[in-house]
């Protein structure tokens, strides 16, 4: 091991898994666990893949990655528990954080935001049950600085995109069965409600990706009707995939089109085609 250098041995080290780093390698020796902790090694971590790993192992990386961690994915990572998803507030200089696939509540989800000042890009998961009013005010404080946010929708809510005035990039996965687990149709009346709607100001780039189902067109109508009225200025990239011939009708589609053409800084832009031939 000595005849190696530290710089080869970090770069054989980049490819194990992190809990494998702080739990198995770095008990090896002195100098690989000097170096397992070494911050190249800890600032950007994805446990994503981590299916071996139960919520012991993952508390122990979290342990350890808390002074160091300044980006961290747990997508998918469904098996985790509240608590062990609690154990974030400890990370306090995240930038970047994947809660996609998590169990996360709102009020989970205030904690965490609330201990979080340097978070700039949130995904996470608007599961049923989520209430924005939950969310403390240092939680929408922090809310209100994020740049990027990938929300998946799994019921009928805005989530916290109300919330995010400063909002670079804005990413929807909406993804509500038209009908629930006992049978009932589901439907879009809780959206009508809410006093909140987003508002976009800074937004650069826009993307909704739908599964199959009128729900899921009606709620992207809703997020939309704000584009009817105002198209931020620096809007450079609109993508909408909807699935199936026959996609609700966004009537504001031909004239969102135009004005981003008109700014001459348009990037990108996928709309269903029955929209633009209204």
């Amino acid at each position: 091991m000595s005849d190696f250098s530290d710089e080869i041995l970090l770069s054989i080290l980049c490819y194990v898994s992190t809990s494998d780093l702080v739990n198995n390698v770095s008990r090896t020796c002195r100098k690989l666990h000097t170096l397992c902790y070494d911050k190249t090694l800890l600032t950007t971590v994805t446990l994503s893949e981590e299916y071996t790993a139960d919520d012991g192992a993952i508390r122990q990386v979290l342990k350890h990655l808390s002074n160091h961690v300044q980006s961290l994915s747990l997508s998918g990572c469904y098996w985790l528990s509240g608590s062990t998803i609690d154990r974030l507030i400890r990370c306090r200089s995240l930038v970047r954080l994947d809660l996609s696939g998590c169990r996360v509540t709102s009020l989970r989800l205030s904690r965490l935001l609330s201990s979080l000042p340097l978070l700039r890009s949130l995904a996470f998961d608007v599961s049923p049950g989520f209430d924005s009013a939950q969310l403390s005010g240092e939680a929408r404080d922090s809310l209100s600085r994020l740049a990027e946010l990938r929300q998946t929708v799994l019921t009928p809510s805005y989530g916290v995109v109300p919330c995010c005035s400063s909002l670079f990039s804005l990413q929807l996965q909406l993804d509500i069965l038209d009908v629930t687990r006992e049978g009932t149709s589901m439907c879009c009346q809780l959206m009508m409600g809410q006093s909140s709607v987003p508002h976009y100001q800074q937004l650069e780039e826009f993307t909704a990706c739908l599964a199959p189902g009128e729900v899921n067109q009606t709620l992207l109508l809703l997020y939309l009707a704000v584009f009817s009225v105002r198209v931020p200025e620096r809007l450079r990239s609109f993508l909408v995939s909807v699935p199936g011939p026959n996609p609700a009708h966004w009537p504001s589609a031909s004239s969102l089109a135009h004005s981003l053409v008109q700014h001459g800084d348009l990037e990108a832009l996928q709309l269903p085609r029955s929209w633009l031939d209204a």
